[in-house]
């Protein structure tokens, strides 16, 4: 009995070491568990304000930053990239129509868990808040996928508020004005 049992743990010592040498290519992990390996390495490294979803399956990074134009160039910056970024979204939409301004803004990276099997994430970007802070006014404008969609004009020195709608059509950029709840004019450029 006890040869039969030092057997049966040699044998069971041996098939536990010739399982662990071999690869493990066939252990197949859920995107939710790639991703939250990823997220366990990539915390201690982030800088700045971030959340994490309860149930760990996403990650939100929030950076705030400003940056201040002068007679139509950038002379002050707290984060370069995201200052080019926004200048070309009101470069591209013909805003604004001040040459010197200051631009107030947020950026918020949101990480998931990706499908794809090579990826350990799939990442969205947005700016949800742009605000333009110029002499007379203040320009509040809405983002979506990189192009200015909604711009809200406060002028201090007329107490006055516009909506400005815009929309791409082509490589025209069409802009609706609303004061009061009625359409003003059209401008397309």
């Amino acid at each position: 009995m006890k040869k039969t049992a030092t057997m049966c743990l040699i044998f069971l010592i041996a098939l536990s070491i010739y399982a662990a040498s071999r690869p493990q290519k066939d252990i197949k992990i859920s995107p939710e568990q790639k991703f939250k390996l990823w997220l366990n390495d990539t915390i201690k490294h982030i800088n700045g304000k971030y959340s994490i979803s309860s149930d760990s399956t996403l990650l939100t990074i929030t950076d705030s930053f400003s940056y201040i134009v002068k007679k139509g160039k950038t002379t002050y910056t707290t984060n370069r990239n995201n200052s080019e970024a926004i200048q070309k979204m009101l470069g591209n939409a013909h805003e604004p129509s001040c040459l010197s301004y200051r631009v107030i803004a947020v950026r918020r990276d949101e990480f998931t868990p990706s499908e794809v099997d090579y990826l350990k994430y799939e990442t969205y970007s947005e700016f949800p808040l742009i605000k333009l802070i110029a002499k007379d006014m203040i320009i509040n404008y809405n983002e979506n996928r990189a192009n200015i969609n909604i711009a809200y004009i406060i002028n201090s020195q007329l107490n006055d508020t516009t909506l400005v709608e815009f929309s791409y059509e082509g490589n025209k950029v069409v802009k609706r004005h609303y004061k009061s709840k009625r359409a003003k004019n059209k401008v397309s450029y």
